[in-house]
């Protein structure tokens, strides 16, 4: 049964190929190491009111630009992979950086190439930016502020991407994606090839912890993004034969995504409820003990419990007749952490439901690179890949870019 298998998948790699350009290898099996760095970043924005949140002045078109940017750190990884005429399938472990882990799938034939990518990760510090625009109470001008820098969480956010694309390539005569990507065949002489086909892609971020509900309110409650993504492609693969063992490739694909639909998980919790209820009048919930400088003894016996709080200042407030009593207080010398304290039951987050949404057609890019030299039965490549994929939904967006690069040693045998 092995030898009918073998031999039928060796006819069909010998038929049509132009033996002036394409060599099969005398040995049909691949074993590689690999060594591999790669990093995941995904930037989300989201604009809120910022005259909902403490400092800023409540009043004109202020707004705040939330831009949290989930960058892994950069993560190396140690893998193998293994495989019959570029047909095999790889495993990878993160030993630095991110934790992770990855698999992948290849059926690279004659005519085609299908690739399957599998890969988790955890990060516990994401890179945050915000864009203010406020109005200044002394001068009356709009002003603008930026601020960037890493936001540390308690609990690391959990992510996951499944990428599988699949392509027809129209030279297969003269051109071999199979010698390009795992090197299972050997490309004598130059030549390129058009491509054509799809992909489809899928991510989940995960970070609805109770430890990071600061973080979930300041998403807009956002808890958990998905995304899935199917695209059709159409681009050009090139392998250059410098001298004799060595080849370059170039692989270039931009996609349209034809279909795109983003679901964000919303979460809620009694820290976020207090934080807003305190600032924004409208709220059903207002209540103005935040604009109130408590002793903080008092705050303590009063415990957090809003009606404890009204009737507190209703009782101790500044009035003629007794203007020693609690008062209100310039912005400018107030001091938020001394405004309330929170037990641990007001971070627990509650599921308040999800939003969907099918965004418009996006370009994506994935590009790639290879460097191989072969000698005997033994080779030694580099190889590099980029991807970026867009999304969209309510009053955000984002994009994901995907970037690793490996180093690999090779026998067939």
């Amino acid at each position: 049964m092995y030898n009918k298998v073998t031999a039928y998948f060796d006819s069909t790699r010998v038929k049509g190929y132009d033996s002036r350009y394409i060599e099969m290898p005398k040995y049909p099996w691949t074993a590689m190491v690999q060594s591999a760095f790669d990093q995941t970043d995904l930037r989300m924005s989201s604009t809120l009111n910022a005259s909902n949140l403490p400092p800023m002045i409540e009043s004109g078109e202020q707004s705040l630009k939330w831009e949290p940017r989930i960058l892994t750190k950069t993560s190396t990884s140690v893998g193998a992979w293994v495989g019959y005429r570029g047909h095999g399938i790889g495993y990878a472990v993160n030993v630095g950086g991110d934790k992770g882990k990855s698999l992948t799938l290849t059926s690279s034939g004659k005519f085609y190439s299908v690739n399957f990518r599998y890969h988790t990760f955890k990060t516990d510090c994401p890179e945050v930016k915000m864009d203010v625009h406020y109005l200044d109470e002394e001068t009356g001008n709009m002003e603008h502020l930026k601020v960037k820098d890493d936001y540390p969480l308690w609990d690391p956010i959990k992510a996951r991407t499944i990428y599988l694309n699949g392509f027809y390539i129209f030279n297969y005569k003269k051109f071999s994606y199979a010698a390009a990507r795992r090197q299972a065949i050997i490309q004598k002489r130059s030549a390129g090839s058009p491509i054509v086909g799809a992909s489809f892609f899928h991510s989940r971020y995960a970070f609805a912890n109770d430890h990071d509900a600061e973080f979930v309110m300041m998403m807009s409650k956002v808890g958990c993004i998905r995304q899935w993504q199917a695209n059709i492609c159409a681009g050009y693969s090139y392998n250059w034969v410098p001298a004799k063992g060595w080849l370059i490739n170039v692989t270039v694909l931009p996609s349209l995504s034809l279909y795109q639909k983003v679901k964000v998980s919303l979460y809620d919790s009694q820290f976020s409820r207090k934080y807003f209820a305190s600032v924004v009048e409208s709220d059903p919930n207002f209540t103005e003990y935040k604009k109130f400088w408590i002793p903080q003894e008092d705050l303590k016996a009063i415990e957090n419990d809003v009606d404890k709080i009204n009737q507190y200042i209703e009782e101790h407030k500044a009035t003629e007749e007794n203007p020693e009593g609690i008062h209100y207080v310039d912005p400018g010398d107030y001091t938020w952490e001394t405004a309330y304290e929170n037990s641990e039951e007001d971070f627990k987050l509650e599921s308040v439901g999800s939003r969907s949404h099918k965004g418009r057609v996006d370009v994506n890019v994935d590009a790639c690179a290879t460097v191989a030299y072969q000698w005997s039965r033994y080779f030694v490549s580099a190889y590099a890949q980029f991807n970026t994929f867009s999304y969209h939904y309510s009053n955000a967006h984002g994009r994901i870019n995907d970037w690793s690069a490996k180093a690999s040693f090779g026998v067939r045998f």
